[in-house]
């Protein structure tokens, strides 16, 4: 009996120190496949580049122009109006194809693509079969919630609008909370009108494009090696939770904005914990869930802003101490939560001047 306990003991002790091990093997690998996939999407948007001579544009936004909500303080492409509720009343959905849905065909999706009806918006009906359909390319096996559909309606009661999950987002810019048109913005967003209630149909910064608006490799004057493309993005942590969704354009689902910002009490450029570094539409109905402590406790923290919109959201995974980014050139890299904040904002702009050291 004392040599079987002794025995167990024993096992029990190698058990405690091979499963580390094996769990950081395993991590590698996942770690690995979500660095690959960020690489076939490097590959397919320089394919798109090469047939339609620019890069696709972040998202697609109809008309007619103008955002009639927001009292005309937010440009197109902020206000959700199927997570508000109000749509059709107020108007159809206006979201239409993303940068993934474009990128459909030159990842080996060619049929899903057509089955896409483009003349639609995203949510309608005759989408639900393509925005409901889990690419595996999309998605990074270390996130233990990318898994659970986000269901577009929930928030205002109708649906359910499912969609499936995604752990990259297309970099719009970290530019500040502001317009290039206003007083004293520096740093600011661009847009085609300063009437947002009238005019306004194209938004953008400084990283891979805009609202309607595509750019082409050769204005990336910081070079392409030095542009982050693609950051790692977290999927929403219940079916409320609009990041981490792969055919819906707007910050937080697969777009990454205004991140590594320092302005509102941000505390830092990869995941981070402050509140102020993702503004979705639906941070209060998350906070009654979870309490803004659960949330933070999840690293998934969120705030919401007096119009409910998706304003902005930062690079965040599961990965210990940082996230992997796909450069323009084609290359993907791993990036530590340490890293200098002047550097990522850097690495994050097509305007970017100055030298840099990379920090890989």
């Amino acid at each position: 009996m004392i040599e079987l306990l002794v025995t167990i003991g024993i096992i029990g002790i190698l058990t405690a120190l091979i499963l580390p091990a094996v769990q950081q093997a395993r991590e590698a690998a996942r770690r690995g496949q979500c660095l690959n996939h960020l690489k076939q999407l490097g590959i397919a948007l320089h394919s798109y580049h090469d047939t339609h001579r620019v890069l696709p544009p972040p998202v697609i936004w109809s008309g007619p122009p103008g955002e009639p909500l927001g009292a005309g303080e937010l440009p197109v492409g902020t206000i959700d109006r199927v997570a508000d509720g109000v749509a059709p009343a107020m108007g159809p959905d206006r979201i239409h194809a993303n940068w993934v849905l474009l990128l459909l065909p030159l990842l080996d999706q060619a049929p899903l693509y057509e089955a896409y009806d483009r003349h639609r918006p995203v949510n309608d009906d005759a989408n639900a079969r393509v925005r409901e359909t889990s690419l595996s390319v999309m998605r990074c096996p270390s996130d233990p919630y990318n898994d659970r559909p986000y269901d577009r309606g929930l928030r205002a009661g109708t649906g359910p609008f499912l969609y499936a999950r995604g752990n990259y987002g297309l970099n719009f810019g970290p530019n500040d909370n502001c317009f290039s048109f206003q007083s004293g913005c520096e740093d600011g967003f661009f847009v085609d009108s300063s009437d947002f209630l009238n005019e306004n149909m194209r938004v953008w910064g400084s990283g891979m494009g805009g609202v309607n608006l595509s750019f082409r490799l050769a204005q990336f004057r910081s070079g392409a090696s030095n542009m982050v493309a693609v950051d790692e993005i977290r999927a929403g942590v219940s079916s409320l939770d609009p990041r981490g969704t792969w055919a819906l354009g707007m910050a937080g689902a697969s777009i990454t904005v205004r991140h590594g910002k320092y302005d509102l009490g941000n505390d830092g450029p990869v995941n981070s914990l402050s509140p102020s570094a993702d503004d979705i539409v639906s941070c209060s109905e998350l906070e009654a869930e979870f309490g803004a402590e659960g949330l933070l406790a999840l690293g998934m923290p969120c705030s919401s802003n007096m119009i409910p919109a998706n304003h902005q959201a930062t690079a965040r995974s599961t990965h210990a101490g940082g996230v992997q980014v796909l450069m323009l050139d084609g290359s993907a890299h791993f990036v530590s939560e340490n890293i200098n904040p002047s550097v990522w904002h850097a690495m994050h702009s097509k305007d970017t001047e100055e030298p840099f050291a990379l920090p890989f």
